[in-house]
């Protein structure tokens, strides 16, 4: 394989380690900061990121995604100048217009809190809003990198900044206990703390960089920001609808979750959906979302390149890696969901443990279908066809919406209702997007290879899961049980992966290993 499909499979196993990494760090920051401040507290908590991630989702505009693209595209024509004019272009105007969202977040914080159910939070968006101004700084100096197909500072930085999260968040919640509230704001605070860190440090990373290849003054004239803000919108717009529609999922269910539930502890039963069990969801979805990221540059070149059958390699070795990466992770929280639970969250009653291994064994194969979502929403941006991913989304945050409609005043259901909504809105925008790209694109996916084969592996991890609880609960039900459960079936997932053939030599020689 040539250069490109080594920087696609190194860059996606730096950004999917690096997410990795850091979404461990942040399960780890949120298993003693719910232990801390308790159900009713990580309810709170969790009630600031949906308002929180749609604004930021305004504030990027999806601007990243687009000018990682178009440093790609030019790059790959040689026209370095462009690149740097874009890049400039883009930095000025995110920084902008996340200073506008900063002040509307403050403006809007009291409307958001009452509209959620619950006033406590409104000091929370005052103290989170600065943050909509470093996070889009911080991302297009990522972008510039990824690009550049250099996937390094956006994984050093995102593994540094939950460090600082966790040591913030966690120092202020010890130190304001038992003041509920109080101690809430202060992981709040650690939010614009760790993102304001990241900036800083990525902007270092930047003027080094600069320095070292002597970057002359770029002059962005009139005439250049007509030319340059048409690409960049014509690819933004598309990818920031496509992230408001998903954020507006989530700012759904903040709503509708506490308002709709029958029960009178509904701000503890969403932040037990939102925080012990969206914890360990978000665990392999980060390790995934390294493949997308990693897929849109490579495939874009690939694309412009007009070489069909590169493209559709290209293709299935990103979806290869995403269902090798989800699938066990899915087999794995439905069968253990338990387990995981009562080891990581043991300063929760038993009854709450309960209902969060409930909840993730129903939302565990939503992992898959967001992995492969995320994946096929970059394919189509980078083969241009990036409004189609929005309106697929769309429909399927109707479904979402209509399921939680029935599900969640049910009380028989009650909160199980969210998990089931969102595997279902999951499923039907998976299943939707690659129906579209077979039929308008011509891309199918080697079903033996990238879904039977790790599927078959997954399976089989499983019956080792199921055989050894059924018949030795006694020793692998205590914590170092668990933990050995797991190696275990990790070992015997990837022994029957490779015993499958599922990479060939030319795929496991990218591997940082050498290969006899």
């Amino acid at each position: 394989m040539k250069k490109s499909e080594k920087s696609f499979i190194s860059g996606a196993l730096i950004l999917s380690l690096g997410g990795l990494l850091a979404k461990i760090l942040g399960a780890l920051y949120r298993i003693p900061l719910t232990n801390i401040i308790g159900s009713y507290g990580m309810g709170l908590y969790q009630l600031v990121f949906p308002p929180y991630i749609l604004f930021l989702t305004v504030a990027q505009a999806g601007i990243p995604v687009a000018l990682s693209k178009l440093i790609a595209e030019n790059n790959q024509l040689g026209n370095f100048d462009r690149s740097r004019k874009i890049f400039r272009s883009a930095f000025i105007f995110l920084t902008v217009l996340g200073a506008v969202c900063v002040a509307l977040m403050a403006g809007l914080s009291n409307v958001i809190a009452k509209s959620q159910g619950n006033a406590e939070t409104a000091t929370a968006f005052l103290i989170v809003a600065p943050a909509l101004l470093f996070v889009p700084v911080t991302n297009a100096l990522k972008a510039y990198f990824q690009g550049n197909m250099n996937m390094v500072p956006s994984g050093i930085t995102t593994v540094i900044e939950q460090i600082v999260k966790l040591a913030v968040g966690l120092y202020c919640a010890v130190k304001f206990m038992p003041d509920v509230h109080k101690a809430v704001m202060g992981a709040v605070f650690a939010i614009t703390v760790s993102e304001f860190g990241s900036m800083v440090i990525m902007s270092i990373v930047y003027l080094a960089h600069a320095r070292k290849n002597k970057f002359g003054k770029v002059t962005v004239g009139i005439s250049d920001v007509k030319s340059i803000a048409s690409p960049i919108f014509a690819l933004a717009i598309p990818v920031a609808l496509g992230g408001f529609a998903m954020q507006m999922s989530q700012v759904i269910d903040s709503v509708m979750v506490v308002n709709l539930l029958t029960v009178p502890n509904a701000t503890e039963m969403y932040g037990l959906w939102t925080g012990p069990v969206n914890s360990m969801l978000g665990l392999p979805i980060a390790l995934s979302s390294g493949v997308a990221v990693s897929a849109l540059p490579s495939i874009t070149k690939t694309f412009y390149s007009n070489d069909k059958e590169k493209l559709a390699k290209s293709f299935n070795s990103a979806m290869k890696l995403t269902f090798v990466i989800s699938l066990p992770c899915a087999f794995g929280m439905i069968a253990l969901s338990r387990p995981i639970l009562q080891l990581l969250y043991d300063g929760l009653p038993q009854n709450e443990i309960y209902v969060s291994s409930v909840l993730l064994s129903l939302s565990g194969l939503s992992i898959v279908f967001l992995a492969v979502m995320q994946t096929s929403v970059s394919v189509c941006q980078a083969v241009g066809k990036p409004y189609a991913s929005v309106i697929i989304i769309s429909f399927a945050i109707v479904v979402k919406a209509v399921v939680n409609l029935v599900l969640l005043p049910n009380p028989s259901v009650n909160i199980y209702g969210a998990a089931i909504s969102e595997t279902l809105c999951y499923l039907f925008a998976t299943v939707c997007v690659i129906i579209y790209l077979k039929v308008k694109i011509g891309l199918k996916i080697d079903t033996s290879q990238c879904v039977l084969k790790p599927m078959a592996a997954g399976l089989l991890m499983t019956l080792c899961i199921t055989v050894a609880i059924a018949f030795a609960n006694n020793v692998f039900g205590t914590t170092v049980g668990t933990l050995a459960l797991i190696a275990l079936s990790g070992a015997v997932y990837f022994a029957t992966l490779f015993a499958l053939k599922a990479f060939d030599k030319s795929e496991l020689s990218f591997l940082p290993v050498k290969q006899k």
